[in-house]
Parts: C-alpha cells; sequence; structure tokens
C-alpha cells in the first residue's frame, strides 16, 4: 500500500477554502499512484474554532460529506475534522473514506483541556478504540494526544493491527540539538508501536500558525519493527510518501514473539483487581 501523508497549514475556519485544498492535494496524490492520502487532525477546519465550531463542523448527508465520498471513489482519504452526530453532539472525529463511502470514523475518546486546548469545551469524548479492514490491512486510527497513551496503542495490538495512523495538531516547543524537544514523545510512541507492538505506524501532523501558535509538522513513518525510517521536515509543508508491508509485520511478530506470549486472562484478573483495591 503507498501512502502519502500531506503535511500543511488549513485555514481557521475556512471549511470551503480547506476542502479546496484537499481535493487538489488528492489529486496529485491519485496521479502519484498512491492507494490512500492522509490528513492531519481537524484538517478540514483548523484547530482553534472555539465558537464557529457550530458553523464548521460536518453533518452526514451535506455538501462537504458529499463531496468527500465522491473525492474517495478512486482513492482512499484519511481527513480529520469535527463530526455533528446526533443534533447537537459533535466529536473531534478522523473520517476514513473509501470507494465513495465512510468506512471508518474514529472519535477521539481523551481530550484535553489545558493552556491552549480546549476540548472538552467543545466536544464530545469517544468512547472505543476499533480496528477495521482495508485493503489486507486491519487498521487502527489515534487522534493527538490519544498517541500518548500506551494503552490505547496496545489495544489496537490485541486487535492484530498491522498498520496505526496518528493525526495531530502538535505546537512545537524547545528547540535542541536533535529537533523540537515536545516531538520526543511523538517519535518515542512511534517507536513502541514499531518495534514493541510491531505495527507499521504513521504519524501526520499539521503545519503553520492560528493566534500565535505554531504547529511544527515533522510527520514521520515508522514500519513494523524498524524504528522510525522515514520522516518530513518542521515547519515547512510537505507531501512524504511510504510503503506499507504486510509481510513486514510478519516477520516482526516472529521474531519478537510479545503476542504470542500474552497473558490476557492474568492482565484481567488485575485490572479487576486493581479496581476494587
Amino acid at each position: 500500500m503507498k501512502i502519502r501523508a500531506v503535511q500543511f497549514s488549513p485555514w481557521l475556519g475556512d471549511l470551503k477554502s480547506n476542502l479546496d485544498e484537499h481535493e487538489i492535494r488528492i489529486r496529485r496524490a491519485r496521479e502519484a499512484g498512491c492507494d490512500l492520502v492522509v490528513f492531519p487532525e481537524l484538517s478540514l477546519t483548523g484547530y482553534q474554532l472555539q465558537d464557529i465550531v457550530f458553523d464548521v463542523c460536518l453533518r452526514q448527508g451535506d455538501e462537504t460529506f458529499s463531496r468527500l465520498e465522491q473525492i474517495s471513489r478512486d482513492i482512499d482519504v484519511l481527513v480529520g475534522a469535527p463530526l455533528e452526530e446526533p443534533a447537537g453532539i459533535i466529536h473531534n472525529c478522523a473520517l476514513y473514506f473509501s470507494a465513495g463511502k465512510l468506512l471508518h470514523c474514529h472519535r477521539k475518546v481523551q481530550l484535553p483541556n489545558f493552556g491552549m486546548f480546549e476540548e472538552r469545551m467543545l466536544y464530545s469524548a469517544g468512547e472505543e478504540f476499533r480496528t477495521f479492514p482495508v485493503g489486507g490491512f486491519t487498521v487502527g486510527l489515534l487522534i493527538c494526544r490519544e498517541i500518548l497513551f500506551p494503552v490505547n496503542a496496545w489495544l489496537y495490538y490485541l486487535q492484530n493491527a498491522d498498520l496505526v495512523i496518528g493525526i495531530s495538531n502538535s505546537p512545537f516547543r524547545g528547540m535542541g540539538k536533535a529537533g523540537f524537544s515536545s516531538f520526543s514523545l511523538w517519535e518515542n510512541m512511534g517507536y513502541v508501536h514499531s518495534v514493541f507492538y510491531h505495527q507499521n505506524y504513521l504519524f501526520v501532523n499539521r503545519t503553520g500558525f492560528e493566534d500565535g501558535i505554531g504547529f511544527g509538522g515533522g510527520s514521520f513513518f515508522a514500519p513494523a519493527g524498524k524504528g522510525i525510517q522515514t520522516r518530513a521536515p518542521y515547519l515547512d509543508e510537505a507531501e512524504m510518501d511510504v510503503e506499507v508491508d504486510l509481510e513486514a509485520v510478519r516477520r516482526a511478530r516472529l521474531s519478537g514473539n510479545y503476542r504470542r506470549d500474552e497473558r490476557l486472562d492474568v492482565i484481567r484478573r488485575e485490572l479487576e483487581r486493581i479496581s476494587h483495591d
């Protein structure tokens, strides 16, 4: 599977311009022979929406939703957007379109509410981490802060995910010799997905500024068992193509045997004990 990660800066609250930009980049990815094109968290709207979230959120069947379905008829598309369902309930979502329809919707579970982040004021929290099949792969999706909870990666690992995609709106902080210090967390979790959970892992982050907050880019791909192999630049817009290999997952799992030796019965008992202590 050939995947293109689009690292770009959306216009805050301008749904039409962002959708037009998505179409341009999706067309380029299709012409390059890609099977899937992935955009960052809230790629259709920008991040700091506050009160305008009710004006720009998607609804199934609306014009934007229908255009995304049409665009995805001959290439898979993963976008980030607020989605209203049912009336008045809005989630921060990763929407995977394939063959002209919405194949999977992941609703962000862990919503940050500190500093510049006010997501609990805007969105309802999701309640599950479910995989879905795509072209022989078992896929799981994560949105920004969810990536930093190792248990979420583990839940996809238990469902035998071959490919996990994390989309993000992460600011940059603390410049050091190896890059932005804030990005070590994302890269460490990419290593966990790849080396310990034997998953192909793709991280796609946005760039640009909103209200003085700078978003850092730095998207990367970590093939199963190998750690981070491909990187996009910090700060700049970029389009990064990667090849995802299902056989790499098999080889990594045979060499590690972590999944074989997992003791879910013990873990279940310990969780029960801890919850009652």
